[in-house]
């Protein structure tokens, strides 16, 4: 077995599962979802197929791939406030509470009102919280700055708080 093929079979078993719950919350579609996994599969064999440099990060590899399969689908793009200006309006990146936000609601509610939060800070939240990726592993992926997802990801998290309180008030 070439070793191109076991990282393949290895990035498959490793990531596989991840990667079609992601694609289910971008698209909610379990059949698609499969489709769409397979074929980020396929388009990553053919890759490694043509080209003879390994792959750093089959990860961050696979959710590019994914991603592309779907972003057309969900993304509208909005003006973006820059980092800077956020943290004039009181934003504090390194101060997090969400673990502890999180804590307070029951993981299915999450996920089903964070479905409800709009492209891309859903997403960026999805992929920081729910997919445990870093920041340089999201900027990676959707082809943004480090930056521009933090803003996204706190934008979400409003986003995401405001459904919940609005939620427990019926």
């Amino acid at each position: 077995m070439s070793s191109k093929q076991q990282q393949f079979e290895k990035a498959y078993a490793d990531h596989s599962d991840a990667l079609f719950r992601y694609c289910v919350f971008k698209i909610n579609d379990r059949e698609l979802a499969k489709d769409m996994l397979q074929e980020t599969f396929v388009r990553a064999w053919q890759y490694l197929a043509k080209d003879d440099s390994a792959v750093d990060n089959f990860k961050a590899f696979l959710y590019k791939i994914m991603t592309n399969l779907v972003i057309d689908e969900y993304r509208r793009r909005k003006p973006i406030d820059s980092l800077e200006t956020m943290r004039e309006d009181g934003f504090d990146p390194s101060f997090d509470d969400t673990d502890r936000w999180f804590d307070t609601i029951d993981g299915t509610q999450a996920v089903a009102l964070l479905q409800k939060v709009p492209a891309p800070y859903g997403e960026a939240v999805f992929m920081r919280y729910v997919q445990e990726l870093s920041l340089k592993e999201i900027a990676g992926i959707t082809g943004e700055r480090e930056n521009t997802i933090a803003v996204h990801i706190h934008r979400g998290l409003e986003k995401l708080r405001n459904l919940f309180y609005h939620e427990q008030k019926r």
